[in-house]
């Protein structure tokens, strides 16, 4: 029972993040749209970010993994800075459009989801000493 309760748990904790990131991905391009932003090279939603989080002092930012390949490791206690990951087809969509693709109908709804990526930034890691 305790399994169940912590995954649902989890489940939430996430979905509230993606609410989260999808509140500030709106405010980004909002602002961009206004003219905040101008000048900045990465115009897509993530380069927003990127953005965001450059102007707070999150810079140079990479992956867990990433940053354990190159021989460091995040400190305790610190927060990801979240992203939008590379959109995956969920099992039941790719079913949905193979239906439609014997059906002979054309693909108009199709809706990628995009997974969370966390990232850290050089600030929040130290070298491994080893």
């Amino acid at each position: 029972m305790t399994r169940v309760r912590d995954e649902k748990k989890e489940r939430e904790a996430r979905l509230q993040k993606r609410e989260q990131l999808k509140v500030l991905s709106r405010s980004l391009v909002a602002r961009r749209n206004l003219g905040e932003y101008m000048g900045n090279e990465d115009d897509t939603v993530n380069g927003l970010l990127r953005f965001h989080y450059a102007c707070n002092g999150y810079t140079n930012l990479k992956t867990f993994k990433e940053w354990k390949e190159a021989g460091y490791t995040v400190r305790k206690g610190e927060k990801a800075l979240l992203i939008w990951g590379m959109p995956v087809t969920s099992k039941a969509e790719k079913q949905r459009i193979e239906e439609l693709k014997k059906q002979g109908k054309e693909e108009e709804a199709k809706e990628d989801f995009f997974p969370l990526c966390y990232l850290f930034a050089e600030s929040q890691v130290h070298k491994l000493d080893k």
